[in-house]
């Protein structure tokens, strides 16, 4: 076994191992800050963005884009949710420390409060790194269980029934909930947004071109990484805390510090991010390499539902 085939089928036990370690002597030597954690969502990147490059060298370059355009969907969805919707989910108490005293870089301004530029950093790295352990996954460790991707008649938007029902189900709890609490669980709304409605089009058919064996490692890896970032340094230390009148108001006791309550939403992220940021990337794959028109690609035709029929 060349050190090549053993970096690319070992080298990820040394990056998890990394990835644990670092924030941790970082904390035990007293330098760990907001932004040196993001670490654990760096050092993934390090290692796994050359191994993707190898494993996609001999492609068309559709996978690396997909990459780019989930990261990007994501990264919009995240400055909407701190810039806009911020004031109404989430507190970050540093920000009203004088510039340069507090625990971030920096602070920047968002409509009725302040945003940590390590947010925009996090919504960054976040997406790029559940994407890069899902793809080398997909197409390295267990590319066994890589379904076929056969495009050439399928439609990628198609409604599921199921998945209207959930939705309805939802948007009624959200109703339900602010009737009985007298404020609007926003972040509810807008998780359920970013995780149901996408998936309403999407997932009928491309839930039959995902991995889900690398799907369930991807959403491993954001557990452990999330129990380790969030509930053991992140709650405990104030970097960030939640807003509870924009919550449905159950939280998780034993994952919650006084005032800095950890909300039961904040542990569907953990859920809801992986299978966002898959279901996306499998969606523009799907989209950059299918044989048709984008258009035909994504609704079909008279002449492709006629075939498809027979």
């Amino acid at each position: 076994m060349g050190l090549r085939t053993l970096w690319l089928n070992l080298g990820w036990l040394v990056m998890l191992v990394v990835t644990i370690a670092l924030p941790l002597g970082l904390d035990a030597a007293g330098r760990l800050t907001y932004f040196t954690s993001l670490a654990l969502w760096g050092v993934p990147i390090l290692y796994l963005w050359p191994v993707f490059s190898m494993i996609t060298a001999d492609g068309t370059g559709r996978r690396r884009r997909a990459l780019r355009w989930t990261a990007g969907t994501i990264v919009v969805l995240g400055i909407v949710l701190d810039f806009v919707f911020g004031h109404l989910t989430l507190r970050f108490p540093g920000c009203s420390e004088p510039q340069g005293t507090g625990p971030y870089v920096l602070c920047l301004p968002a409509v009725r409060g302040s945003v940590p530029v390590e947010e925009l950093l996090f919504y960054a790295m976040g997406p790029v790194a559940m994407v890069l352990v899902y793809a080398c996954a997909d197409e390295r460790w267990l590319n066994k269980y890589n379904p076929k991707d056969d495009l050439l008649d399928l439609k990628l938007i198609q409604l599921s029934p199921r998945l209207v029902i959930v939705a309805a189900g939802a948007a009624l709890t959200a109703l339900l909930l602010w009737r009985v609490n007298g404020t609007f669980p926003t972040y509810f709304a807008f998780l359920a947004a970013g995780a149901v409605l996408p998936a309403m089009f999407l997932y009928r058919t491309i839930g039959n071109l995902t991995n889900w064996p690398a799907f369930a490692v991807t959403t491993l890896y954001v557990l452990v990484t999330s129990l380790v970032w969030e509930v053991t340094l992140a709650i405990p230390r104030q970097w960030w805390s939640y807003e509870p009148s924009g919550m449905i108001g159950l939280t998780i006791t034993a994952w919650s510090r006084g005032d800095a309550i950890f909300p039961v939403e904040a542990a569907t992220v953990w859920l809801f991010a992986p299978f966002s940021s898959i279901l996306t990337y499998e969606f523009a794959k799907a989209l950059m390499h299918h044989p048709r028109t984008t258009r035909v690609a994504l609704f079909g035709s008279d002449a492709v539902r006629a075939r498809t029929s027979d």
